[in-house]
């Protein structure tokens, strides 16, 4: 519309001497009306070619298997077919009606104003399409600043280097072997056994407490060999960790901070669990420290009360962890794997780096923001063209304008100030209306997540200054062309 609209000064004759050749304003309707059909067919056809090209790279995006086939379903090429005239209707009727409705005395006296008093729908469209740029961008720019927060803090434990081995239970009574031979291969530090690892935990039990037992305490839980902690660098809090040379830490647990405050355990040394696995005699399990509080769950999750169980190496186990040394990954993997074939030959290692587990997890947020920013971009670019035309319109107005101001001794800067002020208007109101709007929604978006940012002020700046530049980039060229024009010119115009 903007565009169309943008334009109709240079088709001013052209409907005058129409009208008088006899045409009607009915026809002329038609006629612009079918321009814009053909131009919103054109854009389909296009569309459609642009989509064949770019699906693989959507799939890949997506995780999908997307495929485009309009004879799948009898109704997709009339739908496109009532799309495409939708859409050119839409862009077509203002336009169509706006250039149809000047009478041929207007045209041939010179009186027609071009709508100028119309401009307030031209006005509202660029409005409307900033809003929506703006939100699309402080969206965007909220949805990284979560990501990059969740993938960059402390989560309490050291998820760099370590690779983690699945079915260790195929080892069966060979873990304890296989432990002893993997450690003593150069580039390995360290390596733990235990039935979960931080994001596969699985085991969540009921447990009673001495004193307390009409309250039950729901507990994740993981046995854990000797190694675990200083293989995941958990840091303890209080008390000590297990402790090989204490025959009773076999029965012995620990447990994190978030079961010491959800609990209300206030002395640690009196505290005894009892254990879920025996339904009669159930064995009494002792405190003897509490660790720093990890993540042993996505960031979208509260930390919950976990407790750590001792590990014998007759107890079967899920997984071995392995803690590699910074240099020489790929051959330091290459003898484990060899180690594990002398093992069990018949059976291939599988393995996966934890930090890159732990990125998983945020796949669909990954995910999003790249389409938020793809549909950023879109927006901008369409909003810009509507700023262009909107840009187009006003110069072709103040054309005169434009001369007499030059002629009174105005500079470049000074028109290019005078005209681009209202752009500048447009987009903060655009940001206005966008601000409380996004707010909301990064609000409600960011509640999917326990650990989060706060919006910040930040974001909604960022938001306006971008959408700014980008839209004062966009009339730049249009302003600064029209009012480097001779005055002259500019005051014979029209």
């Amino acid at each position: 519309m903007n565009l169309s609209t943008a334009q109709a000064s240079r088709r001013v004759k052209e409907v005058g001497i129409k009208k008088i050749g006899g045409s009607t304003k009915g026809m002329l309707i038609m006629q612009f009306l079918s321009e814009s059909f053909i131009l919103s067919f054109i854009s389909l056809i296009i569309a459609l070619i642009y989509i064949k090209i770019t699906l693989p790279y959507f799939n890949n995006l997506l995780g999908t298997n997307l495929f485009l086939n309009l004879l799948a379903n009898w109704y997709a090429i009339p739908f496109l077919i009532l799309l495409c005239l939708f859409v050119g209707l839409l862009a077509g009727s203002y336009p169509a009606f706006f250039l149809s409705s000047f009478t041929p005395y207007e045209i041939l006296k010179g009186k027609v104003k071009n709508g100028r008093q119309n401009c307030w729908l031209r006005r509202i469209l660029v409005v409307v399409q900033f809003t929506v740029s703006i939100l699309l961008i402080i969206g965007t720019i909220i949805m990284y600043r979560q990501i990059k927060y969740m993938l960059n803090k402390d989560i309490g434990f050291n998820k760099e280097q370590l690779i983690v081995i699945n079915r260790a239970d195929a080892l069966g009574t060979k873990v304890s072997s296989f432990r002893d031979a993997v450690k003593a291969i150069p580039g390995v530090i360290n390596i733990a056994s235990s039935t979960g690892v931080p994001g596969r935990n699985n085991n969540k039990f009921s447990y009673t407490m001495e004193g307390r037992k009409d309250e039950t305490f729901m507990m994740q839980t993981n046995w854990v060999d000797k190694n675990y902690l200083e293989t995941y660098g958990i840091t303890i809090a209080s008390g000590r960790p297990f402790n090989q040379s204490f025959s009773t830490d076999q029965q012995a647990c620990l447990i994190n901070e978030s079961a010491v405050k959800e609990f209300g355990i206030t002395d640690l040394a009196k505290t005894r669990f009892m254990s879920p696995r025996e339904s009669k005699n159930k064995t009494l399990i002792p405190v003897i420290g509490v660790v720093k509080d990890f993540c042993f769950e996505s960031m979208r999750n509260k930390i919950g009360p976990y407790i750590l169980c001792f590990k014998t190496d007759e107890m079967m186990g899920d997984y071995l962890t392995v803690k590699l040394s910074s240099k020489a990954f790929s051959t330091t993997i290459k003898d484990i794997e060899n180690e594990w074939k002398e093992f069990i030959p018949n059976n291939p290692l599988q393995y996966y780096f934890v930090d890159e587990d732990f990125e998983k997890m945020y796949i669909q947020e990954k995910q999003n923001a790249q389409m938020a920013v793809i549909f950023s971009i879109l927006a901008i670019f369409i909003a810009s063209l509507g700023l262009f035309g909107l840009t187009s319109f006003t110069v072709e107005q103040r054309t005169k304008e434009i001369g007499v101001r030059k002629a009174m001794g105005s500079s470049v800067t000074g028109i290019y100030i005078a005209i681009s002020r209202e752009t500048i208007i447009l987009v903060s109101v655009s940001a206005l209306l966008a601000w409380p709007i996004i707010y909301y929604i990064a609000g409600k978006w960011l509640e999917n997540f326990y650990y989060r940012i706060n919006p910040g002020v930040f974001s909604f700046i960022a938001g306006l200054s971008i959408t700014l530049g980008i839209a004062i980039l966009t009339i730049s060229y249009r302003v600064l062309r029209a009012a480097r024009v001779n005055p002259a010119q500019s005051l014979k115009y029209e």
